[in-house]
């Protein structure tokens, strides 16, 4: 072949690879593409199709070594492709950095898009958001369009910003000709600003509303009559005239009003078994009264019927259950205790479902009709350390009480930390019955280390030295782990040993719940996350806290947190069924933005407010980094600090890789 055809055909290789396009054969002039490569590019395409990628990207490779730029960054971007999808991150980092696109815009910005990708991949939006910063250029072609849309819609998805997600989401649907693609992309926007609550969607709501606007809307109704069949109809019809031309399919708004009408259940007899002496009988009773405060606020035809049972000795939970089932109950609620929860889950098979308010760890497959609802303290480590990693910290030191809670709380921080790549510092111990933690602290920080070479030099020289202990350089934060007393006397002491500069994260814990500014100013700069009832004003909700405040008992000021648990175990009932479908399906709850996970353990996305003057001042919503990718181990430390190789033939024209590629890389 004469080098001004296999030129030609590169190009012509280029375009088709560019657009996607790739037939199983390439003719120009009556001449074909030699059929080895011709082979080759079938099985690469046929293997990518089946999900072999390592496969697939071992041919593209192999290719590329038979070509000649430009064809050959091409193959090699798509080789590259395939190891990002095929989890081989450290291969994929390697390959990208052999390839030259200073002369390629299109090319360039696909590799930008990966590089990016493997970023989100990370949970590092902010170094894909900046990647992603510059609007694409007109002549880009209509695949890596709506691949630059999806990525920024889960970069702002990630980084907490729902709306600028939604927003892009809705850039995405004009770019879908594709029915079923396109429905399955409207009902993302409608899940992401669904998880958005009420108050957000009304402050946020741009003038004029547009398409934008619009979807805000289309999700208030889809949040405030979910299987409510009298208002769904007439909401709709409103809804549609004040958006005629809207892009909302109608096949999206049928579809899923009729799945909502399908899974959502109002029982009318339910039981709520909880104890009425013992070590629970408090908490029951904060539950209880949160319960009944939700149950008035629903008009009299709709209440259903409630018949409560003692289940103060945890033996009785089984057969009390039977005998609720037995006198007609559609619904259980509780038992509150572990031992209770644990009956229930080694049951088999329900014959009504169960609402338990409590969680345990998943020893045995609980019934399908089992959901468990409690305040978890480990859900809260492991928000600790998506906002850590998320604030772009990545070396953490962890203090902690002594006992099986704190070891608890520390288990599901430091598993989740490590699956984000974050390293772990230093664990240190306090003893909680003390008042003195001089010494967990300063093992904490190393200082014991510096007064060490103090000793040491002093020794040696002979005589005394002005001394002031060196700080570890290997902790970028503190996790603090501690309730509100203890964290009111922590805090003061990191400081006397020279922690100021360190960011401190605690969980709820480290707030009573009641406003106590002179107490908590010892508490200054420690960010938190809590339920929203304790945190965002209510305006006129019936349930918000402000407006019951007249009506609390001793009982909810002890225990605010169960309290609006109460609240949230009556109105989770209708919607267990629709949570059970997917972990994106959300519930504005007093305890969280609620969902469910695979085997029925309800999850809450909390509030963050960070201490200022000993008030608790809000930060936002932390966004969810579990959806999609929460539960694959991410790629360690060592994957990001692989030296990149040079290909040969491209090591002189090697565009700079940029600072935000760097990052990303």
């Amino acid at each position: 072949m004469q080098p001004n055809r296999t030129i030609f055909l590169s190009f012509l290789l280029l375009l088709l690879l560019l657009t996607g396009c790739v037939p199983s054969t390439l003719v120009t002039e009556g001449e074909k593409v030699p059929s080895e490569a011709d082979s080759l590019m079938q099985q690469a395409e046929a293997l990518k199709a089946v999900g072999d990628y390592a496969g697939a990207a071992a041919l593209f490779e192999q290719l590329a070594r038979q070509n000649q730029p430009p064809a050959r960054q091409v193959l090699l971007l798509r080789a590259a492709e395939n190891l990002f999808q095929a989890e081989e991150n450290e291969a994929a980092t390697v390959l990208l950095a052999r390839i030259n696109t200073a002369a390629l815009p299109q090319l360039d910005f696909q590799k930008s898009l990966l590089v990016a990708e493997m970023a989100l991949a990370r949970n590092r939006p902010d170094e894909a958001l900046l990647l992603l910063m510059e609007a694409p250029q007109p002549e880009i072609a209509v695949a890596l369009l709506q691949r630059y849309h999806q990525d920024r819609a889960e970069g702002f998805r990630l980084s907490g910003n729902l709306l600028e997600s939604a927003r892009e989401l809705s850039e995405l649907d004009r770019l879908i000709q594709e029915l079923e693609p396109r429905l399955e992309n409207q009902m993302a926007i409608l899940q992401t600003l669904a998880a958005l609550t009420d108050t957000a969607l009304d402050l946020l709501q741009p003038s004029p509303p547009g398409i934008q606007g619009g979807w805000m809307e289309l999700a208030r109704v889809i949040k405030g009559t979910a299987g409510d069949t009298r208002q769904i109809q007439q909401l709709i019809e409103a809804w549609r005239e004040k958006f005629p031309s809207h892009p909302a399919m109608p096949d999206l708004l049928d579809g899923y009003f009729q799945k909502l009408k399908a899974l959502y259940r109002r029982p009318n007899h339910l039981a709520i078994l909880l104890p009425m002496s013992g070590p629970y009988a408090n908490a029951a009773r904060a539950l209880r009264e949160g319960f009944m405060a939700a149950y008035y606020q629903q008009p009299a035809e709709n209440r259903p019927y409630l018949a409560f049972y003692d289940s103060s000795n945890s033996a009785d939970t089984w057969p009390l259950y039977q005998q609720a089932v037995d006198a007609g109950a559609e619904m259980v609620i509780g038992p509150l205790n572990k031992e209770g929860v644990a009956q229930m889950a080694r049951a088999g098979e329900l014959e009504v479902p169960v609402l338990a308010l409590n969680q345990i760890p998943p020893m045995v497959t609980p019934p399908a009709d089992l959901y468990q609802f409690g305040l978890s303290p480990e859900d809260e480590a492991r928000q600790v350390a998506e906002r850590a990693w998320l604030d772009g910290h990545t070396q953490a030191v962890v203090l902690t009480p002594r006992g099986s809670w704190g070891e608890r709380v520390f288990e599901a921080f430091r598993d989740r930390w490590e699956r984000l790549g974050g390293l772990l510092a230093e664990h240190q111990k306090y003893n909680a019955k003390e008042n003195d933690f001089s010494k967990p602290i300063r093992a904490l920080l190393n200082i014991d280390e510096s007064y060490a070479r103090k000793r040491g030099l002093q020794q040696l020289l002979g005589k005394k030295l002005e001394f002031e202990p060196r700080l570890r350089k290997d902790a970028d934060f503190i996790f603090l782990v501690a309730k509100s007393q203890k964290a009111r006397q922590i805090r003061p002491q990191l400081q006397f040993h020279h922690a100021s500069g360190l960011p401190v994260y605690g969980t709820s814990h480290i707030y009573s719940g009641k406003p106590a500014p002179g107490d908590d100013q010892d508490l200054e700069g420690i960010k938190f996350p809590d339920i929203p009832w304790l945190l965002v004003a209510g305006g006129n909700e019936p349930l918000a806290r402000e407006n019951l405040a007249e009506s609390l008992s001793e009982s909810q000021s002890r225990y605010p947190r169960l309290y609006a648990m109460g609240i949230d175990s009556f109105s989770l009932l209708p919607h267990l069924a629709r949570l059970q479908t997917t972990s994106r399906e959300t519930l504005d709850g007093k305890t969280g933005n609620l969902y469910l996970d695979e085997i029925n353990q309800i999850h809450r996305q909390l509030v963050w407010a960070e201490m200022h003057k000993g008030t608790p001042r809000i930060i936002g919503y932390a966004p969810r980094l579990d959806l999609d990718i929460g539960e694959t181990p991410m790629p360690s430390a060592e994957t990001e600090a692989v030296e990149p190789q040079e290909d040969e033939a491209d090591s002189k024209s090697e565009k700079p890789t940029s600072p935000a590629e760097e990052r990303a890389l």
